[in-house]
């Protein structure tokens, strides 16, 4: 019994540099260093220890001044073709980051879509949680719906099963559903689990297959939903904390 609450009051103790760095203080080192040196307070007192109870926390100063707690925050926005999901421009290229309003904080985006796709892209000030998302490791389904031209392959559904070599390149976890059956021009609705570059594109063309448009609709359970192309969209804080559970990811913007 006493290991067990000693093991459950170990798992509830935080570390404070953590808190700090994750604030944007400095890094873990020099915050351990600034609480050796008695730097820091809790609740107005010098406090030395590495590791605290977060429920035992009010407030916290690094050399006096108030460090405040940092919300995660994630954005919808519907990417329109012609635009880069990077913020850096190339020759005529036109950033997303164009479109952003000005009053967001620095925000970076999970994934990429190319400048002749469109759709869902998430936006978020914590770059943890993009990591997480874009992360093959956590099976994070993305969602697309595809138009294109030319004769759909008997055997094009086959690849929900099987792993697919083109030019070097393994592509796995892909599920494929053909949601038309006209001749020429049909629409596919295709499930990844990692994105790779150009992914949709490389496997649509070992099918003969020539896209003709490309949407993201969801990311995990962020959902595209009717969100005008070019507009953006912030995700409530109560669904941001339902959708985290989900997804298993431990908010640490949210230590204390």
């Amino acid at each position: 019994m006493l290991i067990q609450q000693r093991k459950e009051l170990k798992n509830k103790l935080i570390r404070i540099s953590k808190i700090i760095s994750h604030a944007g203080v400095c890094s873990r080192k020099d915050a351990e260093e600034l609480i050796a040196t008695g730097k820091v307070k809790i609740n107005n007192k010098i406090f030395k220890d590495f590791f605290i109870l977060n429920s035992q926390i009010e407030s916290i100063k690094v050399k006096n001044k108030l460090i405040s707690k940092r919300t995660t925050r994630v954005w919808i926005f519907n990417k329109p073709i012609g635009f880069v999901s990077s913020n850096k421009e190339q020759l005529k290229q036109k950033s997303l980051f164009r479109l952003i309003p000005n009053n967001l904080p620095r925000v970076v985006s999970v994934g990429r879509l190319d400048i002749n796709s469109d759709g869902l892209m998430i936006l978020t000030n914590n770059p943890a949680f993009s990591n997480y998302l874009e992360n093959p490791e956590n099976k994070i389904i993305r969602k697309y719906l595809v138009k294109v031209f030319g004769q759909i392959p008997d055997n094009i559904e086959e690849i929900n099963r099987n792993k697919l070599l083109i030019n070097g390149i393994i592509y796995s976890g892909v599920k494929i559903k053909v949601l038309t059956k006209k001749k020429n021009n049909n629409i596919l609705e295709i499930l990844l689990k990692e994105g790779k570059n150009r992914e949709i594109r490389n496997i649509l063309n070992h099918f003969c297959l020539k896209v003709k448009k490309l949407t993201r609709v969801s990311f995990g359970p962020f959902k595209l939903g009717d969100v005008e192309a070019g507009k953006i969209v912030e995700i409530s804080q109560d669904e941001l904390k339902f959708f985290f559970t989900s997804l298993n990811f431990n908010d640490e913007n949210n230590l204390w």
